[in-house]
């Protein structure tokens, strides 16, 4: 299965991984290799990763991203503007715009755009775990702002 190199870099670089590998206890790997030595597969039912022998499901890794989008979001600034909402992003000074329309939540982030665009083409196994609904950090920020002032 190829997947692209951009889409590897938003869904599942090697640090995120490795962090997934630990989150699941799954770390004898690391006596042996670092996060920069593993091979990683796309494969139909998750991504193998050859240097800890095991494959992370495509749900298992959605969870991960979860967990850490909702980390992260909880420490971003949210303006809520006409239309939408304004999300700082956490690495420079800029601000993200979320919204939603008739498709759900939307965002105007790279790794949003990267998600919408090539998932339901390059992995559409993945497509399916997220109920063809991709996120990012600064649409669960937005989400919590909202739920926050109902």
């Amino acid at each position: 299965m190829q997947v692209s190199s951009q889409l590897q870099s938003q869904l599942f670089p090697k640090f995120t991984v490795a962090e997934v590998l630990k989150h699941l206890g799954r770390t004898k790997w690391e006596s042996k290799y670092t996060e920069h030595n593993l091979t990683i597969e796309a494969w139909a039912v998750g991504i193998w990763i050859k240097e800890a022998g095991t494959i992370i499901s495509y749900r298992q890794l959605n969870e991960y991203t979860r967990l850490a989008s909702t980390e992260i979001a909880s420490k971003l600034p949210v303006e809520k503007v006409d239309g939408g909402w304004w999300v700082k992003s956490r690495q420079c000074d800029d601000k993200h715009f979320v919204t939603t329309t008739r498709i759900g939540w939307t965002c105007s982030c790279m790794k949003y755009r990267c998600w919408r665009n090539r998932i339901p083409v390059e992995l559409p196994m993945y497509w399916k775990v997220i109920n063809g609904r991709p996120y990012c950090h600064h649409i669960v920020a937005a989400y919590l702002h909202n739920k926050s002032s109902d």
